[in-house]
């Protein structure tokens, strides 16, 4: 017999099962992800800043995303705070973020405009990411590249939020870190996993944060712990 309920997830003051609250969680995800789409605006081009500005939105909704790179490939995981998530991948090196750009405009469902294309019912909003990413389609090339880029790093140089991806070298470092500290002096592991969870709204049923730090607002929020630690002003 059919057991899922059919009004909607559990309330939060019920005992519900692991299974039961992770299918909760992919609700709020699945409801905040329609709210978001309801309203979306297109992002300007296929840079992370452009898409990243695009999805402001849904920054504030209790989404975040994170970006793993190597020589095996490239994966964007985006995270909804109650604790569900999704994830695209390719098996190519992203050296500049142009692919994870792609692949998180694919996973919020975030299409770009496209420079004086032919119009076509549904174009502008339905953009295969994935299938791009696989078949190695270029990026869109606006007709005047320069000022474009230009305005898009300024944008993402006093984006508030700052999510520009760290380099894969910047997250081992910050890693481990991390674990130095967790080995050496567990009061201070506390105090620090504590603020992180609370900053970055790492939800609880996240067994560790160490694998969160992908962000340049997470080096900072780092970089100050450790200088309000030894005392120095910020």
């Amino acid at each position: 017999m059919d057991t899922t309920p059919s009004t909607g997830p559990p309330l939060l003051g019920e005992h519900v099962s692991p299974h039961e609250r992770q299918w909760q969680a992919e609700c709020v995800l699945a409801e905040a992800l329609s709210s978001f789409q309801s309203d979306l605006k297109p992002a300007t081009d296929f840079s992370l800043a452009a898409v990243v500005s695009a999805a402001k939105p849904a920054f504030a909704m209790g989404f975040s995303f994170s970006v793993q790179s190597s020589g095996e490939g490239t994966v964007v995981v985006l995270m909804h705070k109650d604790g569900a998530q999704l994830s695209a991948e390719t098996s190519a090196y992203d050296a500049d973020f142009a692919l994870s750009a792609r692949l998180l405009a694919g996973l919020l469902g975030i299409p770009v405009q496209q420079e004086a294309q032919p119009s076509k019912a549904g174009a502008a909003t339905a953009v295969s990411i994935s299938a791009a990413v696989d078949a190695g389609e270029p990026q869109p090339s606006p007709s005047d590249p320069a000022p474009r880029q230009a305005a898009a790093a300024e944008e993402a140089e006093h984006d508030p939020l700052d999510l520009e991806p760290l380099e894969p070298q910047e997250i081992a470092t910050l890693t481990a870190m991390l674990k130095a500290m967790a080995r050496s002096d567990k009061e201070i592991w506390k105090r620090f996993t504590i603020a992180f969870r609370s900053q970055f709204q790492v939800p609880s049923t996240a067994r560790t944060i160490t694998d969160r730090v992908t962000q340049r607002r997470h080096a900072d929020f780092i970089d100050r712990f450790e200088r309000e630690l030894a005392g120095v002003p910020s």
